[in-house]
């Protein structure tokens, strides 16, 4: 769905760059999904809070609206799935539900109302091949960069490493470092309160 994203807004006609197209390889085996969360969360609260002053026609956004507390973080969970696995939701019932699927068909309408959001930037793309062999993808255009993150970035205070093409490397590394350093020291946090 993500891959989805990306190429509704590369058709875009004139109103901005394509944004970056990036994968993660996570050797932490936390850090790049605590990450995804963290974005997409703070893309709907973005959304959200765009829109919170106007009253919406499609239904499912003004009752979105309406009850937004209780059912946002249930949103951000479900949205992270459907965007890992590229997945659809046969017959959603509940706000969540129908929200996450709103979020995923309506790229287009989330960039007018909330341009700031990071897919208009930035998309993390989940290659089909293994991640160790994402070379390849710099050649067709499908890819501009990957982060790999190390083992184990809260005892080693390592960053994730961008590779990938030189013109993307500048905003793309300073966003996600920013993400990943704040999810770093949060668990810092919490390890040290652990051991207290």
């Amino acid at each position: 769905m993500i891959a989805a994203l990306a190429a509704a807004l590369s058709q875009l006609d004139g109103t901005g760059p394509e944004p970056v197209r990036y994968a993660v390889i996570d050797r932490s085996g936390w850090l790049g999904d605590a990450a995804r969360r963290d974005i997409i969360g703070s893309d709907v609260a973005l959304f959200l809070d765009a829109v919170a002053g106007t009253v919406p026609a499609d239904p499912v956004l003004a009752e979105a609206l309406a009850a937004r507390g209780a059912f946002e973080a249930r949103a951000v969970d479900l949205i992270h799935t459907l965007s890992v696995e590229s997945g659809r939701l046969r017959a959603p019932a509940a706000l969540h539900e129908r929200f996450a699927g709103w979020w995923m068909d309506h790229p287009d309408a989330i960039r007018d109302a909330a341009p700031e959001v990071s897919f208009t930037r930035f998309v993390e793309v989940f290659p089909a091949r293994p991640l160790g062999r994402l070379g390849g993808l710099f050649s067709d255009g499908s890819l501009d960069g990957y982060f790999v993150i190390p083992d184990d970035s809260v005892a080693t205070g390592e960053a994730p490493r961008f590779v990938g093409r030189e013109a993307a490397a500048g905003d793309i590394e300073a966003w996600y470092g920013a993400v990943t350093e704040a999810l770093v020291a949060r668990q810092r946090v919490l390890e040290a309160n652990e051991d207290a």
